[in-house]
């Protein structure tokens, strides 16, 4: 038996808007995996001490990316955002971060001992929740102290914050700003966006898995002083394994390669695509949520295409499915597709095929949950983590101290973190929260500090 073959295959060959953003296509035609995959040698090189083909490689995506320096992952932009938080701040000290930044931020902190301060979203009425500029701001002046600022571009929903009065605000007063740009890795690549390094970001970590043809796990570290990068790679081998799939680090050089022979006009192709399907969706009668979101400052990813489903994102998605078509993500209002340098016109234009023979129909849908509130904070992130803790029934949880970060997902957003006062309006969410719906449980219990 190979019940994961089997799962593979029986989920391949579907049309795909999600992640990894190769949609099943070899960018440079079929290789043998198993006859590529090897290990440190003369012939080879070694990732923390590169000489050979992963120095070069290394090298070309830096000077593509504009960055001073590069640096290759194989533990996806949870190892980059790691080492960003603990590149530029040390035990004890603070650093600022978005309440919807990845769960990688929060352990990241744990793993450095560093102390977090939260920066709280704005809920707009159909529930899409984002960081405001003039909320960064502020959060500068609230924690001056802080040695680096941590924020999220683009979203899942493809919004991108503007950094231009941001970093020269965190720069005046000494503090790092470092990018989660795990959704934005085809950004140097993509005309009217700008990557957080063109916007003057000291460090910014992608995911070349995610919107370029790179294989899952696949991820970069920019850096823009070529100083930091010892002590980045010192903190990254103690992030990742000593054992790099080389296969792997290849997938990553080849999506560089592959942007900058033809990627680049593809790329182009698929958002022009993108933008006809969404100037065509009055026929259809759904709808697409960025033009909803103009007020929020942000600009929004073209190849990002977030419908707004009047019978429920959930719905939309399992009628997508039922048609051989898996999305990315569908929250309780909310289609979203990933697309990218790799989708045929076609492929794009299938979408609308389906939704013109599948019209909405309006139903009642779920009341919102109120994302915006922040619990109080008794312990910091590392010592709740650290501490003795136990599995609390959730309905019995509220009053504690919690260990984990748990919350609803979709958006994602966690509704507390370790340290944070469990709220009884917290556990009534995630009480009412189906076991998919929701992230931070062991079953039916909550991890509290003892």
């Amino acid at each position: 038996m190979r019940p994961i073959y089997d799962m593979l295959t029986a989920a391949s060959g579907r049309g795909s808007f999600h992640m990894p953003g190769h949609k099943g296509k070899m960018p440079f035609g079929t290789v043998d995996a198993f006859a590529l995959d090897t290990t440190e040698l003369p012939l080879t090189d070694d990732l923390y001490c590169p000489e050979n083909g992963v120095a070069k490689a290394q090298e070309l995506y830096a000077q593509a990316a504009g960055a001073a320096a590069t640096l290759f992952l194989h533990n996806g932009s949870t190892a980059g955002i790691h080492a960003m938080l603990q590149l530029y701040a040390g035990e004890g000290d603070t650093v600022i971060l978005p309440r919807n930044a990845h769960l990688s931020a929060a352990n990241g902190c744990v793993i450095g001992g560093v102390k977090a301060e939260w920066i709280p979203i704005i809920q707009l009425p159909d529930g899409y929740c984002y960081i405001a500029e003039e909320d960064v701001l502020a959060a500068l002046d609230k924690y001056p102290h802080a040695k680096a600022l941590l924020l999220t571009r683009p979203d899942f929903y493809g919004g991108c914050l503007p950094l231009e009065r941001i970093v020269a605000k965190a720069h005046g007063m000494g503090v790092k700003v470092v990018v989660d740009e795990a959704h934005g890795a085809h950004l140097p690549w993509l005309e009217g966006i700008a990557s957080a390094g063109e916007m003057g970001a000291d460090a910014w970590v992608q995911s070349v898995h995610k919107t370029l043809p790179g294989l899952t796990g696949a991820a970069v570290l920019h850096l823009r002083d070529a100083a930091d990068k010892p002590k980045a790679m010192r903190i990254l081998r103690r992030q990742q394994t000593s054992s790099p799939n080389f296969v792997l680090l290849m997938s990553i050089d080849d999506s560089r390669a592959y942007m900058e022979e033809k990627g680049r006009e593809n790329l182009a192709r698929t958002a022009k695509m993108a933008n006809i399907l969404r100037g065509a969706l009055g026929v259809t009668g759904y709808e697409e949520a960025h033009c909803q979101w103009r007020q929020t400052g942000m600009q929004f990813d073209p190849t990002r295409l977030v419908l707004h489903v009047p019978q429920g994102g959930a719905a939309l998605a399992k009628i997508l499915r039922d048609n051989g078509v898996d999305a990315e993500m569908a929250d309780i209002r909310r289609v979203v597709l990933i697309l990218s340098c790799m989708d045929e016109p076609g492929e794009i234009f299938r979408i609308m095929g389906i939704l013109r023979n599948n019209p909405p129909m309006a139903r009642l849908l779920p009341m919102l949950p109120d994302m915006r509130a922040l619990p109080e904070k008794a312990l910091d992130l590392r010592s709740a983590v650290m501490a003795p803790c136990e599995a609390v029934p959730v309905e019995k949880a509220a009053g504690r101290i919690a260990a984990t970060s748990a919350g609803l997902y979709p958006p994602g957003i966690p509704l507390v973190c370790p340290g944070e006062i469990i709220t009884p309006g917290v556990v009534d969410l995630l009480r009412r929260a189906g076991t998919h719906e929701r992230f931070g449980l062991e079953g039916e219990n909550l991890l509290c500090v003892v």
